[in-house]
Formats: structure tokens, C-alpha cells, sequence
């Protein structure tokens, strides 16, 4: 009798029939396996979590219209995501559920922190070469996936109302990162009635999502493309270096460890404009310091709710670990504000 995941694979419509299905991967949203068919070729298969992702349908809508764009973009395969459709020609499977499947892309890698400031300028490039690819999708034309996710006036209220509740008690033990957080409540308003245009947007900007060619250490492609709808560009740009441009990773308790990199903060601005400078107006430009202050300040938030709601979003290994996370990003926060004339001069020399 054979497993799930390779009972879902064998209804791909894959060079030869597949043999084994390993789980893979360090994702904690969707269920990502490695197949393997009888030829010897390899393909990524994954169960998407519609918990987390309602509209499946709207999710897979929109990979097959962005790995199109990409595919015009680049002729080489590795460049990009490619689905493998199911043998009755659909692009994923399963009803209430949701199976799909990519071809597995060889010798690529991801790149584990710390990188050298020329790794993350080639990050940098890798989603400014993504930004101006997707430029040619109307924002219009794309479902969004995950409603609310940059609506930080929407955080603050959640914040209080899980104060206002405080399920298990914990909110004293927060009481300080609470008020600082609160204090910068005036600033989720800094993209209120922007003019800055829709655009679509990856959302989920971070180095693990770019692969890498293990041999020549050139970014290959954009991946996890799941939560890709519309959006503004500067909240990317802000979330890579909310999650890059550090010297100590989210999760790192010994705050006199955690500081923004203003060299890895120029390396990546460096590589993200040199791709995608011509196609940004002047108005996402003027912004892009206040997009890496918004994103981490709405992951500050999104922990230290989660930590007084009980750890139900974030994946934790330990009773404090949202506590710890929310107390990087704020100490993060407050570094990338002391640096605010440094970041100014980063981007005009880039």
C-alpha cells in the first residue's frame, strides 16, 4: 500500500511514475515533499495549508498567471518556478484539499545566514529582478490571498483586544515591550491614502525564499510564492531588510546581539535598485526606509500577539520563544531608527 503523498505525486503528470515521496524542506506552512520517479528525476510536491490559505483556487490562479510571466521573463528553466500539471491537465488536485507539484530545481541551493554584503546585494537583485518581471501582471488581475496582511492600523486594534481578553495571563510579562510597541502606533499610518501604486508583490520577501546555484553562487529564482498579491513594493523591500540586514537572527534572546546592518542595508539596496530602480516611481523611492520600519514593526506585533493569545500562528520550540521574538524586532526597530540619516544616505548613493 502506498503512502499519500506518493498515491497525489502519481497523479502528476511526471516524466516517469514516481517511486518514493520524502518530506522536505523547513517550511512550516504547507507539507513539502521530495519525489523521486522511476527515471531518476526529481520534483517538489506540496500540500498546501488551507488553513492558513482559504482560497486555494485564488492561490493556484495566481502561480500560474506569475510563473507565466516569469517563464517570458527568462528562458532558462532554473530561473523560475515551473508547475507540472496533473495528468488530467489541472494545475493542483484534491478538492477540499490541495496538491501540487514543481519541477525540482537541480543544483540550487538556499543560503543560511550570516551572508557577505555581496550575497545579499545578489538577494536584492533576485526580488528587483521579480518586481520588474511581475510588472507586466495588473494588479487587478490578481486574487488577493491573504486579506488584511499589510494593515498595520489592523494589528494595533488586535493588540488590544488580546490585551483586553489576555487568555492565559501573560500579558504582564510583556507589559514593557507592550508599551514601547504602542508607542509607535502613529507611524502604522505612514501608508495611509499613499500614492504610491498597487503593484504585485511577493510578501514574503526573505533570503530563504531566493535559491541560489550551488556551483556559481548566483541567485537563481523567487520561490514560495503563495503569498504573492497586491501590495506595495517598499513593503518587500522592507520585510528583506527587516529579516536580512541584522547581525543576529529573530529568535535571538541576547538582545546586545541584535543591531541593524547598515553595510548589508546598502549591499541589498544596492542590488534591488540596480534591477528595479528604472521601474519604482519617486514616491516608492522617497519610502523605502519607512517600509523597513512598517514590516518590523508589524512582525514586533504579530508576536507579541501571538504570545499573549497562547502561540497559536507562529510555530514555537519553547514556552517564551514568541516573547523572545518580539523583543528582537523591537530592539531591531529602535536600532534601524537610530540609523535613520545613514539609510537616507545608503539609498542616494545607491
Amino acid at each position: 500500500m502506498i503512502d499519500d503523498a506518493t498515491f497525489w505525486a502519481r497523479q502528476f503528470a511526471t516524466r516517469a511514475a514516481p517511486v518514493s515521496a520524502t518530506l522536505f524542506g523547513s517550511g512550516h506552512v504547507n507539507q513539502t515533499y521530495l519525489v523521486v520517479d522511476e527515471a531518476g528525476w526529481r520534483y517538489v510536491l506540496q500540500r498546501l495549508n488551507t488553513s492558513v490559505f482559504r482560497r486555494p483556487d485564488h492561490v493556484m490562479d495566481n502561480i500560474v498567471k506569475v510563473t507565466a510571466a516569469l517563464a517570458r521573463a527568462s528562458n532558462d528553466p532554473r530561473r523560475h518556478l515551473s508547475l507540472v500539471p496533473a495528468k488530467s491537465g489541472e494545475w493542483w488536485l484534491g478538492g477540499d484539499q490541495c496538491w501540487r507539484m514543481y519541477e525540482f530545481i537541480e543544483g540550487s541551493r538556499e543560503l543560511t545566514p550570516p551572508v557577505t554584503p555581496d550575497e545579499f546585494a545578489a538577494v536584492g537583485a533576485a526580488f528587483g529582478e521579480f518586481l520588474v518581471a511581475m510588472s507586466v501582471i495588473p494588479a487587478s488581475q490578481i486574487h488577493v490571498t491573504i486579506p488584511h496582511f499589510h494593515d498595520e492600523p489592523r494589528y494595533f486594534r488586535h493588540l488590544k483586544q488580546a490585551l483586553a481578553v489576555d487568555p492565559l495571563g501573560r500579558a504582564k510579562d510583556v507589559a514593557s515591550e507592550i508599551e514601547r510597541a504602542l508607542s509607535f502606533e502613529q507611524m502604522g499610518h505612514y501608508f495611509d491614502n499613499t500614492e504610491m501604486p498597487l503593484r504585485v508583490t511577493h510578501n514574503d520577501a526573505k533570503l530563504s525564499n531566493v535559491l541560489f546555484d550551488a556551483s556559481t553562487h548566483q541567485p537563481l529564482c523567487v520561490v514560495d510564492l503563495d503569498t504573492v498579491q497586491p501590495g506595495l513594493a517598499v513593503n518587500d523591500f522592507g520585510d528583506a531588510i527587516r529579516s536580512g540586514a541584522t547581525c543576529a537572527l529573530e529568535d535571538e534572546p541576547d538582545l546586545s546581539l541584535v543591531h541593524f546592518d547598515i553595510g548589508l542595508f546598502t549591499a541589498f539596496t544596492r542590488g534591488y535598485l540596480g534591477a528595479c530602480g528604472q521601474v519604482l516611481e519617486a514616491c516608492e523611492l522617497a519610502n523605502l526606509r519607512q517600509g523597513a520600519l512598517l514590516m518590523t514593526l508589524e512582525t514586533t506585533l504579530r508576536f507579541l500577539i501571538d504570545y499573549i493569545e497562547g502561540d497559536v500562528y507562529y510555530h514555537t520550540s519553547y514556552a517564551t520563544h514568541n516573547r523572545d521574538r518580539a523583543r528582537n524586532q523591537l530592539a531591531l526597530l529602535e536600532d534601524m531608527k537610530s540609523n535613520w540619516q545613514s539609510m537616507a544616505d545608503a539609498i542616494e548613493a545607491c
